[in-house]
């Protein structure tokens, strides 16, 4: 008589004991399923609606000035001059003025009403991002899969985070998604749109077009250029054309939030580290040497990205999106500001590492690190407050935490380096 391994144990496989293991699994699952489904309805769902929505407010105001023909910059440039502390005007609004476009039907509707309509709009596109997510990876899985799949994704803390405050993270989270779903359905102009689309909101997603090109995916990338270009040229139907050059030399040289605690990009890391600013105390006072070391690791982490993806494949090949997922991780990293709303991006390749572990596709080593990874990063924030907190110190670790992770000297046999280490051959 045979035996068969559950989770590393050897139990005999006979009927008796495949009836006793398969009533255990099935109590497992339904204690998963049941565990996230109340957790996301609770920290999804009731917590956001009754949370005042402060980013979201922002993107109200920057409605309403679009709307109303006011300047759409004028409370950003006197934030950034008194400080946060000091400044007592309505939130100001900070991102590209194309969003503004997209968001003024909001300026159409009650404050309240259109905290709702954004919510409701959020919930919507994080369901469908999964959906787009689950059917690139795979066209069937198993009932374990799926239980463990939706756990990681609906249990992610920065999700919640996200929801709480009412940022616009999803929305990205669904347009890379969907670039990469069209990507891989080999629908090059539909994915070179998605892609341009998550650039409208923030301009840091335009490395995955560049990912494209270098992939030598050319109608991807034309169709993403086009797609900016026709959206900067209906712009201009409403501002003046010097406005975005000013607006992108504006924020390139603004740092009052590079050392923020909750900045986990290369810039918040070493801004933490070597500048003394209104967040924190550096080791030392040297913003030159903090944009120095910024500068040098970034070009690390690019060349790094720029020599795993270099193999010539198919956009049908496994390796695309453990690639893709590199691309969002690359792009988090060198991002000026990546808050912890931002992380919400990250599901794309938890969700690829998780498909991997479950293929078996991720060396042994590596299946008790990576789950250690993700709890790291669903926890450490205190959903019980609600608020940031003043965690200079931890976040500074978490920051090294993930750079560290990021550089890791890669084993033998290894093909490829994605979201904390991917293998296309298990060790």
């Amino acid at each position: 008589m045979g035996k068969m391994k559950i989770l590393g144990l050897e139990i005999e496989d006979s009927p008796p004991y495949q009836e006793v293991t398969g009533h255990l699994v099935a109590i497992l699952l339904l204690l998963i399923l049941g565990f996230t489904a109340g957790n996301y309805l609770y920290n999804g769902i009731i917590r956001p609606v009754f949370t005042e929505k402060i980013d979201f407010e922002a993107y109200y105001n920057g409605a309403l000035a679009f709307r109303y023909k006011f300047p759409l910059y004028q409370t950003m440039v006197d934030f950034f001059k008194v400080g946060p502390y000091a400044y007592e005007g309505p939130l100001p609004y900070v991102y590209p003025p194309f969003f503004a476009i997209f968001l003024s039907p909001l300026a159409y509707l009650s404050f309240n009403t259109a905290v709702f309509v954004w919510f409701f709009i959020n919930q919507i596109l994080f369901f469908s991002g999964i959906y787009l997510l689950l059917r690139t990876m795979s066209r069937k899985y198993s009932s374990i899969e799926i239980a463990v799949l939706l756990f990681v994704f609906m249990n992610f803390t920065p999700l919640f985070v996200d929801y709480l405050i009412g940022q616009c993270n999803v929305i990205l989270f669904f347009l890379i998604t969907a670039g990469l779903y069209c990507y891989r359905s080999d629908k090059p102009v539909y994915a070179g749109i998605a892609m341009a689309l998550a650039c409208v909101i923030k301009v840091i997603p335009v490395l995955l077009l560049f990912y494209a090109l270098w992939k030598r995916q050319f109608k991807v990338f034309l169709a993403g250029m086009l797609t900016l270009l026709s959206i900067f040229s209906y712009s201009l139907l409403f501002f003046d054309v010097k406005l975005f050059p000013w607006y992108l030399k504006f924020m390139m040289h603004q740092t009052l939030f590079n050392a923020f605690h909750d900045n986990h990009s290369i810039t918040g890391f070493f801004s933490r580290l070597l500048t003394h600013s209104m967040w924190i105390k550096g080791l030392f006072d040297s913003p030159t040497a903090a944009r120095l070391c910024i500068a040098l690791t970034s070009l690390v982490v690019i060349g790094v990205f720029l020599v795993v993806t270099r193999k010539k494949t198919k956009v049908s090949d496994s390796e695309t999106p453990r690639e893709y997922a590199l691309g969002v991780v690359t792009m988090l990293l060198l991002s000026k500001m990546t808050s912890t709303p931002y992380l919400v991006m990250l599901l794309l390749p938890l969700g690829v590492m998780a498909k991997d572990m479950l293929d078996k596709k991720v060396g042994g080593k590596w299946l008790i690190c990576l789950p250690l990874v993700y709890a790291a990063l669903t926890a450490w924030y205190p959903l019980s407050v609600g608020k940031f907190l003043e965690m200079d110190y931890y976040t500074l670790f978490l920051e090294g935490f993930q750079a560290n992770l990021f550089f890791n000297p890669v084993f033998r046999r290894c093909r490829t380096l994605v979201l904390f280490c991917f293998w296309k051959h298990g060790s």
